[in-house]
């Protein structure tokens, strides 16, 4: 006989708020694995830098889809937690319990996944905005005058010809915020470097968008949490009924045991 298959087991939860004080908390713990994220990013793609244009990319496209896996991972263990917690309050409230406000802003909701990345991305899209807003292409600059000039440089009929090198500009801001902009999205950058200038300074325009991608991933993992509960709580019913069915066959078993034996 086929095994009777047990039905998926939906069990109901109560409905949190899509943000709150849990919700806030666990965006600001997120902004160390985005940080995880773009040190990875950023040593891999330093290790991986070929000089084959498809090397590149395909190596660059494989260190973005580990940390948008590693994102939407750790998104739906957080979405199948507060789902779980959900159901524990749900049954609360159906006892007559009451359900304080803290409890209740911490179970699921399919938004709040998403309020967490972008508490967690307050930082690093205000630093990619203002890169992406002053960015212009590389050209070359001069650099600075040995110190044993400066003497020389007091003559006035030297002085002017060298005025250039003391103007004063952004240079040196803009080379570090591209550095830290550079390091949060190098895969990117790495593969826009391989098309040239104008690709390059594309990309970095594009900054705030790159450095989204794996931490918008872990938002649409929380959504999958009231899935992963139902596969859980599945499987905790099949196991029960496993059980149960092998507690019957050793009861039968012991009963057949006790009969008497027959008289010849």
């Amino acid at each position: 006989m086929a095994k009777k298959q047990v039905k998926p087991v939906n069990k109901p939860y109560l409905r949190g708020t899509w943000r709150g004080k849990t919700a806030t908390r666990k965006g600001l713990k997120m902004m160390l694995s985005i940080l995880f994220i773009s040190f990875l990013y950023l040593l891999l793609g330093v290790l991986l830098s070929f000089d084959s244009f498809i090397l590149r990319f395909m190596t660059s496209f494989v260190i973005v889809l580990l940390a948008t896996s590693y994102m939407y991972f750790q998104g739906a263990n957080s979405g199948e937690a507060d789902t779980a917690f959900g159901e524990i309050m749900y049954q609360h409230e159906q006892e007559g319990r009451e359900v304080v406000q803290t409890d209740r802003e911490r179970c699921f909701h399919p938004a709040k996944g998403f309020y967490c990345v972008m508490i967690a991305l307050i930082p690093y899209l205000l630093l990619t905005l203002l890169f992406a807003s002053l960015a212009q292409p590389i050209t070359y600059s001069l650099g600075v005058l040995p110190s044993w000039l400066d003497t020389t440089t007091q003559q006035s009929h030297i002085s002017a010809a060298l005025a250039f090198y003391g103007t004063q500009d952004m240079d040196m801001f803009m080379s570090i915020l591209r550095i830290i902009a550079r390091a949060i999205t190098m895969p990117f950058i790495n593969v826009a470097i391989k098309l040239g200038t104008d690709a390059t300074l594309l990309a970095e325009r594009l900054t705030p968008l790159w450095v989204m991608i794996a931490p918008l991933a872990y938002g649409f993992g929380y959504m999958q949490g009231p899935k992963m509960r139902v596969k859980i709580n599945t499987g905790i019913a099949i196991g029960l009924q496993k059980k149960k069915r092998k507690e019957r066959k050793e009861r039968k078993a012991r009963a057949a045991s006790k009969k008497p034996e027959q008289l010849i």
